[in-house]
């Protein structure tokens, strides 16, 4: 008799694996963890759409440009996030006392110098080769006008 039960924990385990590996993967093609089979969208499309080759070519085109557009929207929206970052940081630092300008100098104005955010090996010289100088100081007044 126990074997039988023992029977029915392994096929009650091995269904519950197989639901639960279904789930997964349904929820990693729906968050778009996981492409799905087929191949690029490219691919997909000449397969469904049966395209001529020219068509081919001309989306292929089109698709490389989109990706290059994406890829600098994403750099410049990362390049304008870093300037907001050092207007208020500078901002912020208007608002101090020199003691206090002298302490927010060496402890907050730097991040990377002692933290190393970004991958940055931890000298300026580096930081500014790479991303450019900090931004001009700018008034605490001139941030919430609009």
């Amino acid at each position: 008799m126990p074997v039988k039960s023992n029977l029915w924990i392994y096929a009650l385990v091995g269904v519950s694996c197989l639901l639960i590996g279904f789930a997964a993967t349904n929820w990693a093609y729906r968050s778009h963890y996981l492409r799905p089979p087929g191949g690029s969208i490219l691919e997909r499309m000449d397969r469904d759409l049966s395209l001529t080759p020219a068509q081919r070519d001309r989306i292929g085109d089109i698709m490389r440009d989109a990706r290059f557009k994406v890829v600098q929207a994403r750099r410049d929206y990362q390049h304008q996030r870093h300037q907001l970052f050092w207007q208020a940081l500078s901002a912020v630092r208007g608002v101090l006392t020199p003691e206090q300008q002298q302490k927010f100098d060496s402890e907050f104005a730097r991040p990377w110098k002692d933290h190393g955010d970004h991958g940055d090996r931890g000298d300026d010289d580096d930081f500014e080769h790479r991303h450019g100088p900090g931004p001009e100081p700018v008034e605490p007044s001139a941030l919430t006008q609009k």
